[in-house]
């Protein structure tokens, strides 16, 4: 069934922006070594397995803790443990297994999978999902009966599973569901919905994508708990603060999960992830990951394996002759990457290149801008749309006095007015009135610096007046708890 569209107040669609990756996938080859942290996506680290000198297999689990709120982690390839260690990995000191591969490309699969997967019983698929490690995918995991999740799959009312492109740059699912992929992504919906047996099922599409919305609502025909739901493609629109009321109606327990609230939110790969696993016996060993920006060469799309050093995917494919800036998964709130010997993880979707530019520009704001996005219609960009925006690092100006434009108010998503909150934290005034101007609201999407003219750094701000709050003793939880029934609050607080 297909609904009827669907928006929310404020948010922001970027169009035309350079860089984009093109509907075109390359295999890498099998990395020479691999580093598996064993902390990957949600949940805690788990203990290694292994030991140095062993022979592993790719697919083969490395590391498993069936106590704590945690998925398997696997080797990605075949070859022998060289050590075992502790690396700074997104300013965690995190364990890792780091292996040599003997360059061999097959995997070892999961005991009991079943391509007639109707067959199996739903404790078997579970343990499939759970064992392939896609359990630990997107913000709260996939619930099983073995602690994926902060909830059971019983707790589950709403799963939501989204494609919207809404980021400026994005997955393609022109090559994520090429050919077959899309009858696979719907088997795996079905899947998800024998695990999580209570749930409603929303799918939730960039409504321009017509041809697509059109496919799959004739493969799912006759499903009366799937809800197809075309989505306008603006920003932060695929953020589960911003699903759950778009898509249920419901207000979102903002500093908590959605599992809290009995939602689970998924991103269409981690669905052909939970496909691969019960139905190929395929451990989550790969990722298709998305090359886009300025700074590199080609944009694509590449399939790699989980583990493999940031320098081995990207050191040839950068332009030559200039500074770039590396970022993973979102250029608005993505961490930056600088150590290219780091690994990838299974939470990688993106790997953005921008150039760097550091260079001050007299009177920036005088210039055409034929290249430039901006929230205001200052710039002829905003009227010649066959030249693409080019993005770099440079915010094109200084930082000036605020002017009370009004802008970052209209973009909020969730209502707030950043302006106001920044006046009271920028002069230090830390009380009640920010609370009550809703700062723990926040959802740190950083549209309101992005689109500030005076080039002020709102979000920020924000986060510094939210820090100086909890210093004094305010918490965020006494204007959650009374108005929600949250699952899973012990556990949620116990992941690290």
């Amino acid at each position: 069934m297909i609904s009827k569209y669907k928006t929310f107040p404020g948010g922001y669609k970027f169009t035309n922006i350079s860089g984009q990756p093109q509907e075109k996938l390359v295999e890498l080859k099998i990395p020479q070594i691999v580093i598996i942290p064993l902390k990957q996506g949600f949940g805690n680290e788990v203990p290694p397995l292994v030991k140095p000198g062993d022979k592993v297999k790719a697919g083969q689990i490395i590391g498993r803790d069936d106590n704590s709120v945690s998925s398997p982690v696997h080797s990605t390839v075949n070859g022998e443990v060289l050590e075992i260690k502790k690396i700074n990995y997104f300013k965690q000191e995190i364990n890792s297994v780091i292996i040599k591969s003997d360059g061999t490309p097959d995997w070892q699969p999961l005991e009991g999978h079943n391509a007639d997967w109707t067959k199996l019983p739903v404790e078997k698929i579970e343990e499939l999902v759970y064992l392939s490690g896609a359990s630990s995918l997107d913000r709260e995991g996939i619930p099983t009966r073995f602690k994926s999740s902060i909830i059971l799959p019983q707790d589950v009312e709403n799963l939501i599973i989204h494609g919207i492109g809404s980021e400026i740059y994005n997955l393609s699912l022109g090559v994520l569901l090429a050919g077959k992929k899309i009858f696979h992504f719907v088997d795996g919906i079905k899947i998800l919905k024998t695990i999580l047996p209570k749930s409603k099922v929303y799918l939730a599409l960039n409504r321009y994508h017509k041809n697509l919305i059109e496919q799959i609502s004739k493969l799912t025909s006759g499903l009366d708990w799937l809800e197809i739901q075309p989505l306008e493609p603006k920003y932060p629109q695929g953020y589960d603060e911003m699903l759950v009321p778009t898509l249920l109606g419901k207000k979102f327990p903002y500093g908590y999960s959605a599992a809290n609230i009995g939602v689970v939110v998924l991103n269409i790969q981690a669905v052909l992830h939970v496909y691969e696993a019960v139905v190929e016996g395929k451990p989550l060993i790969e990722r298709t990951i998305a090359l886009c920006g300025e700074g590199f060469k080609e944009n694509l799309h590449i399939k790699v394996r989980v583990g493999t050093p940031l320098k081995d995917i990207i050191s040839q494919r950068l332009k030559e002759n200039i500074e770039v800036r590396i970022v993973l998964n979102s250029l608005l709130t993505g961490v930056r990457l600088k150590d290219l010997s780091l690994p990838i993880n299974r939470t990688y979707s993106q790997i953005i290149s921008i150039p760097e530019n550091r260079n001050r520009e007299f009177l920036s704001f005088l210039r055409p801008g034929v290249k430039r996005d901006s929230y205001s219609n200052t710039f002829l960009s905003k009227f010649l749309q066959f030249f693409k925006k080019e993005l770099n690092t440079n915010i094109h100006g200084e930082p000036r006095p605020c002017i009370s434009c009004g802008y970052c108010e209209e973009v909020c998503p969730v209502g707030i007015i950043p302006h106001l909150i920044y006046r009271y934290v920028e002069r230090n005034i830390i009380e009640q009135t920010l609370i009550n101007y809703g700062i723990f609201d926040c959802i740190e999407c950083n549209l309101c610096s992005y689109v500030c003219p005076s080039k002020i750094p709102l979000a920020k701000f924000i986060k510094d007046g939210q820090q100086k709050l909890i210093n004094l003793g305010c918490d965020r939880s006494l204007r959650i708890l009374p108005y929600f029934d949250l699952k899973g609050l012990e556990e949620y607080r116990g992941v690290k």
